[in-house]
């Protein structure tokens, strides 16, 4: 069987096919990473290269097409210029798959994958999520002469975690710093007044991965004592 397909205006017209839908697959890659979004359809022996074309689609953007026989790039998007390409060994064989490089945060979606081949044509939806996992977070304590600083460190995860700090007692500043891969780094200081011997826990969510980390510490007053360097207390963890 012939497939028939038309240029028009620079775009490719496809014929009229019932499409074959498979169900969306996920995708987690972190930023920086590569990513692979897969796709495959039906392929055979006889399958001319001419007659196939896959376009990936990102909402309303192109992310990259293929038909006569070669890449047409002239229509990708911005965010995806010299970042996709197929592997062309596969295509003949039914793997339409794209790869990503250098996934970032705007990179985060659903992408459509269409072929249209000589059995007819295919539909494949792809959720991509842009996500890192953080490190396991560090603690350290700081007796000051007039109060402690609990400090909570982490880095290498992606999108922002939520960041709290049980009991509520004293005072907490959050703050975020993004690394040349375009991940976060997380830095978070529990000021308090210490009369009495106290357990505080740091918590960090990561919806993403469902990551939900405590960490726990127990204080105990330092009178008429100034610390300059962590000091070492009790911790316990708990996932």
């Amino acid at each position: 069987m012939t497939i028939m397909f038309w240029i028009l205006s620079g775009a490719i017209m496809l014929p009229v096919h019932p499409y074959q839908i498979s169900s969306k697959e996920s995708v987690i890659a972190a930023p920086g990473d590569d990513a692979i979004l897969p796709c495959t359809f039906t392929a055979v022996d006889s399958q001319n290269i001419t007659n196939l074309i896959i376009n990936w689609q990102h909402q309303d953007k192109v992310v990259h097409s293929f038909y006569l026989g070669k890449d047409q790039l002239e229509r990708q998007g911005q965010a995806y210029r010299e970042r996709t390409h197929l592997f062309m060994k596969e295509v003949l064989k039914g793997n339409a798959s794209l790869a990503l490089k250098d996934v970032r945060p705007h990179h985060d979606g659903e992408y459509t994958c269409d072929v249209t081949h000589e059995r007819g044509a295919t539909k494949h939806n792809v959720q991509l999520t842009v996500a890192a996992p953080y490190d396991d977070p560090v603690l350290a304590v700081y007796y000051n002469c007039d109060n402690v600083v609990v400090t909570m460190s982490s880095s290498k995860g992606f999108p922002e975690p939520t960041v709290s700090w049980n009991p509520p007692v004293g005072t907490s500043i959050t703050t975020t710093e993004l690394d040349t891969n375009g991940r976060y780094i997380v830095h978070s200081n529990l000021t308090l007044i210490l009369n009495t011997t106290e357990t505080v826990a740091a918590k960090m969510k990561l919806k993403e991965f469902s990551q939900d980390i405590i960490r726990e510490i127990t204080l105990h007053p330092q009178p008429s004592m100034i610390w300059t360097l962590p000091l070492l207390a009790f911790m316990t963890t708990h996932f």
